[in-house]
């Protein structure tokens, strides 16, 4: 709620002109402000709200999750793959679906997409638990096994009481699961799985990292963690094959110098937002926001420029 927004120490405003249509919660912004936070407003106009803030960024109508996608390439290449930040390492573990695994599906001309995330009811060891098809898995790593932990919505609906919680523990015999985040380290193989550019009406073709899961119905099926798979939406190789970019001045879904000609934005000021977000929530453990305001809700696939700065903040 906004009384939280003095606690933040970044705050970034998109779609929202809070003077005019949160007025009785405007001077949390102030407040906030006083306190040393940094407000960035993304606007097209320069409105009543983009006046107090720190720092203007006005953006081509519409195309908020251009901006955004391009700063969570900016986010995952320097805080998770450049170096790793054991702060934004353990919540992605304990408290995101980063670590799941997803089955890979064979598509017709070469290449795998996406599917399904790998239900927990097909291996052998959940196979008759309740709900199995609504509970899913990630790899543990001190047993090397597949691992059912609390918290999905097959516990939420189960008879079984007291296992619908973010609590990484196997929710059949509550042991602790140490959550295996990528498998790039560790990997059977690396298979190059095929993406959608929207933008250029094409799909692109990018190396992930995969093991193989055994399981009651299919035999072995080739798996990847969303962590792994999302490195791979973002374009950020890690030196895996397939179509990366090389630098952020590759033309490449989706860099800081691919959002220019959508967002209207310097590079430059993609690449700064991005480590000005990401290094206060390093130094504050978290303490980075972002308002979303209704005139996001006006644009067709608004749900997405909702999902990409969502992605910012996990």
């Amino acid at each position: 709620e906004s009384a939280d927004w003095y606690n933040s120490k970044f705050i970034v405003s998109m779609g929202a002109n809070l003077n005019m249509t949160r007025t009785p919660d405007v001077h949390f912004i102030s407040e906030a402000r006083t306190a040393g936070a940094k407000f960035v407003v993304i606007s097209p106009d320069y409105s009543q709200v983009a006046k107090f803030s720190d720092e203007w960024i006005p953006v081509t109508a519409g195309q908020d999750t251009a901006l955004w996608m391009a700063v969570n390439h900016v986010i995952l290449k320097e805080f998770h793959v450049d170096r790793e930040v054991p702060y934004f390492k353990d919540y992605i573990e304990r408290y995101t679906d980063s670590p799941f695994l997803v089955e890979l599906e064979r598509i017709e001309g070469g290449g795998y997409v996406a599917g399904r995330m790998l239900r927990a009811n097909r291996v052998s060891r959940y196979q008759d638990v309740e709900n199995g098809d609504w509970k899913f898995l990630v790899q543990d790593e001190k047993t090397g096994e597949p691992r059912s932990p609390k918290g999905s919505v097959g516990h939420r609906w189960s008879e079984e009481m007291g296992k619908w919680n973010l609590k990484m523990e196997d929710g059949l015999d509550d042991v602790p699961i140490a959550p295996v985040l990528s498998f790039l380290d560790e990997h059977e193989e690396v298979i190059q799985v095929s993406y959608n550019d929207f933008e250029a009406t094409s799909t692109r073709l990018r190396g992930v990292p995969i093991r193989h899961i055994d399981t009651v119905d299919a035999g072995r099926v080739p798996v990847a963690t969303v962590f792994d798979l999302m490195m791979a939406q973002f374009g950020v190789s890690r030196g895996l094959e397939g179509d990366y970019p090389t630098s952020y001045d590759d033309d490449n879904a989706y860099t800081p110098a691919w959002q220019e000609k959508l967002t209207g934005l310097g590079r430059e000021t993609i690449i700064r937002l991005a480590r000005e977000f990401a290094s206060n929530a390093e130094a504050t453990n978290g303490k980075s926001m972002i308002i979303v305001g209704a005139s996001i809700n006006h644009w067709y696939n608004n749900n997405l420029s909702y999902r990409a700065p969502i992605t910012a903040l996990i």
